[in-house]
């Protein structure tokens, strides 16, 4: 496969303010409307609820309290109106991003480089394939 390059899909770099739980993180914090109230201590993270509204004449009053016990290492990231979440995807530093980079870098110039196939960007000549023919 002459002249093939290679693509990794482009990472989302949003960045979030988080924490990395170890036996030592202690907090105690709201979220800026009041309405969650979080605290940490011993990997613990305690989560309070307290909401009220109203619609069309019906008061709703809500009172949650959860507790979950993290491992030591877990990030968690800050969210505005839930505080602070496990997040649904992996979350990296930019260091740690940096350093997987390299990684990719350094596998793919080790095991993939050829004259056939020079995935340094430096061919002669380019292909076009159509692949929906």
């Amino acid at each position: 496969m002459k002249n093939m390059e290679f693509f990794t899909a482009k990472p989302n770099l949003h960045q979030v303010y988080g924490r990395t739980v170890t036996k030592e993180l202690e907090f105690n914090e709201y979220t800026e409307n009041k309405l969650v109230h979080q605290i940490m201590k011993d990997c613990i993270l305690t989560t309070e609820i307290h909401n009220e509204s109203e619609f069309n004449g019906i008061k709703t009053i809500e009172e949650s309290k959860l507790v979950q016990i993290i491992p030591e290492g877990t990030r968690i990231i800050w969210n505005e109106q839930a505080g602070y979440i496990i997040p649904n995807v992996q979350v990296c530093t930019l260091e740690e991003l940096k350093e997987d980079i390299e990684d990719i870098k350094n596998i793919y110039n080790d095991v993939y480089r050829s004259d056939e196939n020079d995935i340094t960007g430096n061919e002669k000549e380019s292909v076009e394939v159509n692949w929906r023919d």
